[in-house]
């Protein structure tokens, strides 16, 4: 009888979520980012305001390869990711946009040289301690850059023992503060997107769910969930629903966030557009101005395809 109870249990939590598949939350949102696509192959994240480029490039060519494999939109990304990579094999000399732009090859099985090397150049250069930045060796090391190289050397293949990806996770459990969270720069106050992003990571290194670095950090991006289901930056702050895409893909999968997901993924069905778009003030590039954009939405498919 326990037995039964407890299946009851988990199965009407996982129901809420996983009937997002069946909504046209989904497949609203993929016509949205089908129909700005550019031309030359490229997306932006915000068409019309910001220049077709390579990191949203990756993160569309990424989610329609989860969504639906391969196609025309998904072969003429890739073609321009191929033709955008630098002679040093990165993407702008940007950790992060040749990081993106790994974990969509990957996705799409294309560019093994490609991605190759582009795994070369992020060896190349990480910090000392094993932190990654914005900017080739520019600037502090940021967690979220150094979280997302590590999913993109997992997608690549690297194994947990390789000494980049151990230094980068070393690193990572260094930075995390004393209410469980993780801040972007070591020592600042604790946020969501560092604090997602960094579980995210730990986890799929194989760190141990219970370990504090990722139990504590998950407590704490918990405390930033707001009434309504969506997740904000900090504490107090309003939702966004960029941010509760960064919650739902550090927290999917976990017991102790089954009921969190589920409301976070409740709300970005409220939360979207007539057109299958989404708004945020989450992009850097925005100046914290909330507007209608392709990157949230791409963020948006992503979280809500891995909980599907």
């Amino acid at each position: 009888m326990k037995k039964f109870i407890s299946l009851a249990v988990i199965i009407c939590f996982l129901i809420p979520v996983a009937g997002f598949g069946a909504s046209d939350t989904l497949t609203r949102a993929l016509g949205h980012i089908t129909s700005v696509q550019e031309e030359n192959g490229a997306w932006s994240r915000l068409r019309g305001e910001f220049p077709p480029e390579a990191e949203p490039t990756g993160w569309a060519v990424k989610v329609l390869s989860m969504r639906r494999g391969q196609g025309p939109a998904v072969e003429k990304g890739v073609a321009f990711l191929l033709k955008d990579q630098k002679p040093d094999g990165s993407w702008n000399n940007n950790t992060a946009h040749t990081a993106f732009a790994i974990l969509a090859l990957t996705q799409a099985q294309r560019g093994g040289e490609a991605v190759r090397k582009g795994i070369a150049y992020l060896r190349g250069v990480q910090d000392g301690q094993g932190g990654f930045r914005r900017i080739g060796r520019e600037g502090a090391p940021l967690t979220v850059y150094t979280a997302v190289v590590v999913d993109a050397f997992k997608a690549a293949g690297l194994a947990g023992e390789d000494p980049a990806v151990e230094r980068a996770v070393s690193w990572l459990k260094s930075c995390q503060n004393g209410d469980g969270g993780y801040g972007m720069p070591k020592g600042s106050p604790s946020v969501a997107l560092g604090t997602a992003w960094t579980i995210r990571a730990l986890r799929a290194t194989g760190v141990d769910v219970q370990a504090p670095e990722v139990r504590n950090g998950v407590a704490c991006l918990l405390t930033m969930q707001a009434p309504s289901g969506g997740f904000s930056m900090g504490r107090g702050l309003p939702e966004d629903p960029e941010i509760t895409a960064y919650a739902i893909m550090g927290l999917k999968g976990l017991p102790a966030a089954l009921d969190a997901v589920a409301r976070a993924a409740a709300y970005l069905g409220r939360a979207q557009h007539d057109d299958g778009a989404f708004t945020s003030a989450a992009p850097i590039q925005f100046n914290h101005q909330p507007k209608e954009n392709t990157q949230t939405t791409l963020f948006v498919v992503w979280a809500l395809t891995e909980i599907e």
